[in-house]
């Protein structure tokens, strides 16, 4: 390219990059341009971050015999003092054998009871129908969350509610052949098969669970009220004996522990209602619980927080440790940008009985919100503060504000700017 040609297009953007830079300096003398943030409704929950230990009523089942275990309860399940947990077989075969037969006589049993019920005396088609969806999408959330025993359960009620529309519509009118067959098959498990040579039982009544971690005696379930945080941060998991086959949690209250910081224990200590507990993996679903105590050594150090609940499932009897989010106050109301929050006067006009005019100014915290070219300032009543925003209450209470008004929802606030004041008018 030539010399020339190439000097005359530098000096050519040079020159049009000075022009644009001085266009732009007199459109700022001349013109407040503000950035501004709509005001929208937010619903936000003030929540602690910690990791959780699990304290349970848990007392170990034994069972000295040899041979081969199956439970005839599912983690979970309730049962009552003396309640058989287990059978136990001379071998694997058996055990295998028996059991399969004892899953054909359910299904025998499911399908007599449908033979025996005159269905449309006893439930709709609409009802049906409902159940199999309900079945189908409770079998599909358990699959993904691998909730394999609550999964079966769903499997054998879907069969049954199919069945059971099969024969409300007239498409089975009998499911004596199926009967028959099943009955055949059990006929023959059960005379290849050496029936159980004992069974396991509970002296406790409570929730079975065969899962046994070796932190069931860690800390005494009778006086977790005195645990200190020193105490549970030296706590050391035992070794689960062979002959132990599972366990029984006998009360229906469990107690989460986890470390808090001196400034959330501060928080909790004037906190007078129930919490919301979400685990990471234990449950899909917020658990409520109550604050049971407090322990601290002193109010500038970290505490122990533990709480109470009494909801229990399969998944919650099996859970020990993991992270939680403890859910506190839900707030709603309009957010706001901290930067936008600034301090200026407002005023408050009254008239007495004779209708003279009486005008107080008082300085409030507040943002300036943009009415089409004019600037005002509106207080704010501030229910909730996170990081970087506030959550501000759109209706008060009366008395909270100076004025009576404060900002609407989708107001355009304010981000930031120079100079500004209330009655401002952009040109």
């Amino acid at each position: 390219m030539d010399k020339l040609l190439f000097k005359r297009i530098l000096i050519a953007l040079i020159t049009l990059l000075a022009v644009i830079y001085v266009a732009y300096l007199l459109i700022s003398a001349n013109f407040d341009m503000y950035p501004t943030e709509n005001a929208i409704e937010t619903t936000v929950t003030d929540k602690i971050y910690t990791n959780a230990f699990i304290i349970r009523d848990e007392t170990y089942i034994t069972n000295d015999s040899s041979g081969v275990l199956t439970y005839t309860v599912d983690d979970g399940e309730q049962v009552n003092a003396d309640g058989e947990i287990a059978k136990i077989y001379s071998n694997e075969s058996d055990a295998t054998a028996q059991t399969k037969a004892d899953m054909f006589e359910e299904q025998m049993e499911s399908l007599q009871n449908l033979q025996d019920t005159d269905l449309t005396n006893s439930v709709g088609i609409d009802t049906i129908n409902t159940d199999i969806s309900n079945e189908i999408i409770s079998l599909l959330s358990d699959l993904n969350n691998g909730e394999i025993s609550s999964a079966d359960d769903n499997i054998n009620n879907l069969v049954y509610s199919i069945n059971q529309r099969q024969a409300y519509t007239g498409k089975i009118s009998s499911f004596e052949a199926e009967i028959s067959d099943l009955q055949s098959q059990i006929d023959e498990l059960r005379s290849s098969s050496s029936e159980s040579i004992g069974t396991i039982k509970t002296s406790e009544a409570g929730y079975f669970s065969a899962n046994c971690d070796g932190f069931e005696n860690v800390f005494d379930y009778s006086d977790v009220s005195s645990l200190t945080l020193s105490e549970f941060n030296s706590f050391t998991q035992s070794e689960v004996s062979d002959n132990v086959a599972g366990k029984i949690i006998s009360s229906l209250n469990w107690f989460i522990a986890c470390e808090i910081t001196s400034d959330q224990a501060t928080d909790l200590t004037l906190w007078d209602n129930d919490v919301t507990v979400m685990f990471s993996d234990a449950s899909t679903e917020s658990v409520p619980a109550s604050v049971y105590t407090i322990n601290q050594s002193s109010d500038d150090e970290n505490a122990l927080l533990i709480l109470e609940c009494n909801y229990m499932d399969a998944d919650l009897a099996e859970a020990r440790q993991e992270p939680i989010e403890i859910g506190l106050a839900t707030y709603t109301g309009l957010r706001v940008s901290k930067k936008a929050i600034h301090d200026d006067y407002v005023e408050n006009v009254t008239y007495d009985d004779d209708g003279n005019k009486s005008v107080e100014k008082k300085k409030v915290q507040g943002v300036y919100v943009l009415y089409g070219s004019e600037v005002q300032f509106k207080e704010i009543s501030i229910i909730y503060s996170g990081s970087d925003y506030v959550i501000c209450d759109p209706e008060p209470d009366s008395g909270v504000l100076f004025n009576g008004e404060t900002v609407s929802l989708y107001d355009q606030v304010i981000l930031e700017g120079d100079d500004l004041y209330d009655g401002k008018v952009i040109e």
